[in-house]
């Protein structure tokens, strides 16, 4: 099921999350950003957003211009490890 939005586009939504996500990285804010990281990345897999949808968003957000090799090894060494630690450290609060 795609992401319905009302009020925005998925590009508004998307910059504005990426900016919800420097925020709290900026504040030093680990816990947020695993659950934002988390969230979207659960978009991605069941569909809602698509990976080059993502990446796209990223790339306007940070003035970056990644290909999708660069995207895919900033997934893998990056995105991934983030949402893992955040279940990991939820998981672990829930115990």
């Amino acid at each position: 099921m795609a992401l319905v939005l009302k009020h925005q586009t998925t590009s508004e939504f998307m910059g504005s999350y990426w900016a919800k996500i420097q925020k709290a990285y900026r504040n030093r804010d680990m816990w947020t950003v695993g659950k934002l990281i988390t969230w979207i990345w659960e978009k991605v897999q069941v569909g809602d957003l698509t990976n080059d949808q993502m990446r796209q968003s990223f790339n306007t957000a940070f003035g970056r211009n990644l290909t999708l090799s660069q995207w895919n090894t900033f997934v893998t060494t990056r995105i991934i490890p983030i949402k893992d630690r955040y279940i990991a450290m939820r998981d672990e609060t829930e115990l």
